[in-house]
């Protein structure tokens, strides 16, 4: 592990609020490794904004403490566990991550699974600090997967190791990812996030086919009226959810990233009449039309 005097110096660059932000990000940077090296993350593809940080914009991005991962094919997740139990026995470059019988969980549709471990090293040996990873086995990803060069970061010199390739979702997947939780739910950092692509070229007619696909998966309906009645009030999201993950020089205008994202995603609404057939079923009945339109994007 990095000494505490060197995360604070990547801290205060950083501009951050709290020095344990810090130690996070050089943490899950050592997991990463740690999981990698011992062939855990060959099952999976890495995903969400810790993804985004460390696999696309680098200090461009805010700050993230999970480690997310979407499942690239059937697995029994209690044998990755116990693979994990093992590779964390002995410590890692001076961290020792453990994990408690209680952390594990599962989810009541049973579509996914994550354990919380915990770690400890020369200057943080409370046992109380943890990350929570989780895997999604909803489905496997509908576009080919990318092993990618972690993006440089200043403390990356002082590792004692190459910072590994990580297999990872393609990027206008992880966006499409990011719009589905958008609907479902209400943090800020999933608007934040959506707020940096929002103003760059995309690929709007996949980003749109995936986000139907995707929440039809999750067995909800996608309404790009309501999506948008959403993004324009900035009061549906919780903003103190960003406080401790953005730099202090950077000052979270939800106005100006709601107009963003207004502007950016309007492209949601232009739906084929097959995407909203899709996109209206609920209940799962077009099976033969998911499968056709996810079949189309492979063959693209």
């Amino acid at each position: 592990m990095l000494s505490q005097t060197q995360v604070q110096r990547y801290s205060a660059e950083s501009g951050l609020r709290d020095i344990m932000i810090a130690e996070k990000e050089v943490v899950l940077t050592f997991l990463l490794q740690l999981l990698s090296e011992r062939g855990v993350l060959d099952q999976f593809a890495f995903k969400g904004g810790t993804c985004l940080r460390k696999m696309f914009l680098g200090s461009q991005a805010r700050f993230s403490t999970d480690l997310d991962f979407t499942a690239l094919e059937e697995h029994d997740h209690e044998t990755v566990i116990l693979d994990m139990m093992a590779a964390f026995e002995q410590p890692f470059h001076g961290i020792q991550f453990t994990i408690a019988d209680e952390s594990y969980y599962e989810t009541q549709d049973c579509l996914s699974w994550g354990i919380n471990p915990a770690y400890t090293h020369d200057w943080n040996g409370s046992g109380e600090s943890a990350v929570r990873l989780q895997v999604s086995r909803r489905e496997t990803p509908t576009l080919p997967a990318e092993r990618r060069q972690q993006c440089e970061q200043s403390y990356f010199r002082l590792l004692p190791f190459a910072p590994a390739e990580i297999t990872c979702l393609a990027l206008p997947e992880i966006i499409a990812e990011k719009i589905r939780a958008c609907c479902q739910r209400n943090k800020a950092r999933d608007i934040y996030d959506l707020g940096v692509f929002a103003t760059r070229p995309l690929d709007q007619p996949l980003i749109r086919r995936l986000v139907v696909l995707k929440l039809w998966q999750a067995c909800d309906t996608f309404d790009p009226d309501r999506l948008m009645r959403k993004l324009e009030d900035a009061r549906a999201f919780d903003w103190e959810d960003l406080g401790q993950l953005v730099r202090r020089t950077i000052a979270v205008d939800p106005e100006r990233i709601k107009a963003d994202c207004v502007r950016g995603y309007r492209f949601l609404a232009d739906l084929t009449d097959d995407e909203r057939k899709l996109a209206n079923d609920g209940h799962q009945r077009e099976r033969a039309l998911w499968q056709e339109l996810r079949t189309a994007l492979g063959q693209a």
